[in-house]
Parts: structure tokens; sequence; C-alpha cells
């Protein structure tokens, strides 16, 4: 006990003091470490508090940068446009004041000229083999199959993208017709999935109305096929409490949903041609009124379909039953990946095409293609497919233009009814879901390698699959949410906006189960 007093009083003498506060003023010229000569100089207890230090101070730099990776989608070339530069270990383990200031500076540089200019285009990493957009487009998507061709499933079934154009009024009644028609409604053991293609293409000098809604039917048939009668189609109402969740436990999918609908009727994945969401599109602005331009996106519900006749009343028994379980089969695989992050650097403007040369050329340039590359390497079959599409979730604004400039125009091209038309891209997620096979953990691992030595990418990050529900507020429960919502309404009409709300603001963040369970 005595010895170990001494130590300590040796320790805080004055002449210990000083030294110590010499060597901190020598570390802190040297970044923060301190010579061996130094390190010699200290007492064990000096020593072994500076480890300590020094030890912690490395932990908390792994967890920064552990942490910085795992928000990340993109990693390499397109991660750092995207998000800035990974944290600098050396950086971070430094203590020196003029650097850190230094790097303050810049990177507050950095972003007051992003925001008054908008960020820099970034350059691409080779030079053009052509001049022609659609040469250079067409020799980087070449570039791309050829990287992709060594993960590609070797017993997988063709992938056919079809493009439909329906009506406003009756979109998805005109789908099942063309469905009849085309005879996939006859063999949904072809189809992978339908999908509400997430775009807006306006009709008229404004953007307010859709010229057509289009589908895209994703399957395998390579030749004709005998008509069929319309597919029989069921809606869920995302604003419709369907599922029971308690605050904290998972939300529930717009495929759950799907998939227990098609449970309850017997109906496997041969027997269905999609599980939809059901993308809805409001724009707003940019008239006389001087309204500034919005085109939202989001999900409204989500629509089954399958062959006519072959689920007759299960709706009307899940609406009995309600609120429901829901809870996702154990058999059935759902893969959500963030389009949205690639979107962001290989297309920024929506109101244009990707951008050509392809600053990230080994990114895919649509969400199509990222949807069949994912399809051909885990070589999901049709038969087992209940959805594949290119879709949407939270809701969007996908509004042409820069941070500066906002635009009702958009570039023109041929839609799916063969006219040409104006168009805003939307889609932020790819959605598929099939029923597990042994054959299908192989090519999930192919998929995990073509991801993270080709796409350089984590796509399930930043996807909020069944995020856990929130706890419901009191502004938002009885007398007292219905006074809040009053008054809020009442100032959106003094302060003139209360034209200007949507069918978005009824549908809750947390689709098909809120409020929560108490």
């Amino acid at each position: 006990m005595f010895d170990k007093l001494k130590q300590i009083g040796r320790a805080l003498s004055p002449d210990a003091i000083r030294q110590g506060l010499a060597a901190g003023r020598e570390a802190m010229a040297s970044g923060g470490h301190l010579s061996e000569e130094q390190l010699a100089a200290m007492t064990p207890e000096q020593r072994a508090a500076y480890d300590d230090a020094m030890a912690r101070m490395q932990t908390s730099v792994d967890e920064a940068i552990a942490a910085e990776e795992a928000r990340r989608a993109l990693s390499g070339p397109a991660g750092a446009y995207l998000y800035g530069p990974m944290p600098d270990r050396e950086a971070l383990t430094t203590v020196d004041l003029g650097t850190q200031l230094a790097q303050a500076r810049a990177g507050l540089g950095q972003a007051l000229r992003e925001t008054v200019r908008g960020r820099t285009a970034p350059v691409p990493p080779a030079p053009p083999v052509s001049a022609d957009a659609a040469v250079q487009a067409a020799h980087e998507r070449a570039a791309r199959d050829e990287a992709r061709t060594p993960y590609l499933a070797p017993d997988r079934s063709p992938v056919v993208l079809t493009r439909v154009a329906t009506g406003r009024k009756r979109p998805v009644e005109e789908l099942a017709a063309w469905l009849g028609g085309s005879g996939l409604a006859g063999r949904p053991d072809l189809v992978y999935g339908v999908a509400r293609v997430p775009d807006h293409l306006p009709g008229g000098l404004g953007i307010r109305k859709a010229a057509i809604i289009e589908w895209e039917v994703a399957h395998a048939a390579t030749s004709g096929l005998p008509p069929a009668a319309p597919a029989a189609q069921v809606a869920f109402d995302a604003r419709e409490r369907w599922a029971a969740r308690s605050p904290g436990e998972p939300s529930v999918l717009d495929e759950d949903l799907g998939l227990e609908y098609l449970r309850r009727a017997d109906l496997g994945p041969d027997r269905c041609l999609g599980i939809a969401r059901r993308v809805g599109v409001a724009a707003t602005g940019g008239g006389d009124e001087g309204e500034s331009p919005r085109v939202l996106v989001g999900v409204t519900g989500v629509v089954v379909l399958h062959p006519a006749g072959a689920a007759d009343g299960v709706l009307e028994q899940m609406a009995a039953a309600r609120p429901l379980q829901a809870v996702p089969p154990p058999d059935v695989q759902v893969t959500v990946l963030n389009w949205l992050a690639i979107r962001k650097v290989v297309m920024p403007r929506t109101d244009q095409r990707p951008v050509v040369p392809s600053p990230f050329p080994y990114l895919p340039s649509t969400p199509q293609e990222l949807l069949q590359a994912h399809l051909e390497i885990v070589g999901v079959r049709p038969q087992d497919c209940y959805s594949a599409q290119v879709t949407q979730d939270q809701v969007g604004d996908i509004i042409g233009g820069t941070a500066q400039v906002t635009t009702t125009g958009a570039e023109s091209e041929p839609a799916a009814d063969g006219q040409v038309r104006r168009r805003f891209r939307g889609g932020s997620r790819i959605v598929v879901a099939y029923r597990d096979a042994p054959q299908y953990a192989a090519g999930r691992a192919r998929w995990a390698a073509y991801e993270r030595d080709v796409l350089q990418a984590r796509l399930a990050v930043d996807t909020a699959v069944r995020a856990p529900v929130d706890r419901q507020s009191a502004l938002d429960r009885g007398v007292l949410g219905a006074l809040v919502r009053g008054v809020e309404a009442v100032g959106d009409i003094v302060t003139g906006y209360g034209w200007d709300s949507t069918d978005f603001d009824q549908i809750p963040h947390f689709r098909y189960c809120w409020p929560p369970a108490q």
C-alpha cells in the first residue's frame, strides 16, 4: 500500500507534471504520438495511462469507420462521390489542432460551394469510344454484361421485360385484360411478376395529369401463347389497418400482405401473376398560380394478380378477420435492393436519361438492368417467383432540375403506347419475392460476390425493410389528435396551401399496420 502511494506521489510531483506537460506539447507537435525516447522516459503509471488512452482512441476510430461503412449502400468511386471520402484513419488519430482546423475549413468550403453551385459532376473514368450517345451506352452495357457473365446461374430462365400502356381511370383492369389477351394469365408459371412503372408521363402542357399509366411485366415467354381469360385482381389500401403490430415490432411489407392473401387462397407462385405495389403520382404546381412544381411518387397500396376464379371470397374472409398477423412465410425469400443510391450517381436528374458516358460505367444505368441481373444471377425461376418489380417505397419528390432550379420540362422518349412523351423517372427499390429452394442459397452467394466485386455495393443497406413500428404519439390519437389535424387544416387554408393537399397526406409511414396495437 505504501509503495503504491509513493508511486502516485511521484507521478503527481511538480517535476512529473512539468515533464508530462512537455511531453504533451511534443505529442501535439507530432500528431499525438510520442517518440520511443518519450515513451521510455515515462513512469510505469504514465505509460499505462498513455497506452489505455491510445487503445480507447483506436477503438473509437475503428467504430467510427465501421459505422460509416455500414451506412453506405455504395463503396468504391461511386460511394466516394455520393457520400464523400471515407474517414481517414490517420486524420482521426491526430490531435494536431492546425491540421484539424484546415480540414474543417476545407470541408466547410466544399459544402458551401455545393450549396451555391451544385455538386460538381464526376468525370468518366475513360474517354468515350463514340460521340453518339446510343453507341456509347451500348458499349458500356456490353462491358457490364461481360463483367456479369461469370456470376450468372448456369440453369437460369429467360427474363423478358414487356411494357404495357393503360389509361388513367381503370389501369389495373386494363392490365388484367392485357394479361389475358397475351396468354400470360393462363401461364402464371412463366411470369416473374408485374409492376406499375413508377414514372410520370404528363399529358398536355403542364405536369398535373398523366397521359398514360405504364406497367412492366417480367416473364419468360419467348413465343406467342393462346389467349386466356383476363386475370383476377385484388387490391389492399395502404391507408387501411390490415395487420396487427405493436410498437417495436417489425412493420409490414406490401409483399407480406400479398403473400398472406395467396396463402389463404392456397395459391403458390406458379399460380401467381404478381404482387405489385400500387404506385401513385401526385403532380402539382408549375402553372399560373406561381406554385413550385412537384411530382410526388409513392405507394398507395398493393395489388395481387392471379388466374380468374382461383381465390373467390378470400379477400372478404381476410377483411372479416382483421387485424391479421401477416407473418412472412419461412419458405419465402423477399429481397429488397436500394436502386435509389445507384440512381443518384448514374441518373442524378429524373427529368433526363442516364448520364452518357457514365461516370460510373460499372453500375447499371437503369433499374430494369439491375432487376434482370438479380434474377439471372440468383437463378430465380418464374414458377417460383411471386414478385419482381422496379418500384417505390416512401413518398418522394422526383421533379427534375437542380437544387437551385426546378422544371416542368423533361426529355421525351417513346412510351409503351408508341407515342413520344415527356418522362419523369421514379423508382427507389427493386423487390423480388420467391419461394426458396437449396439452389437459391448458392445463387444468393453469387449475388453477394457480384455486389462486392463488380458493383462495389451492399444494396440491402438503407432499405428499412420491416423497420420497427413507432409508438403512436398522443397528438395522433383521440380527440386531441382530431383537434390538431383540424388546426393544421385551417392553417393550410389560411396560408394558401389547403388546395395543395394530396392523397399521400393520408397514407401512414407504416402502411397496413397503423395505428399500432396498444
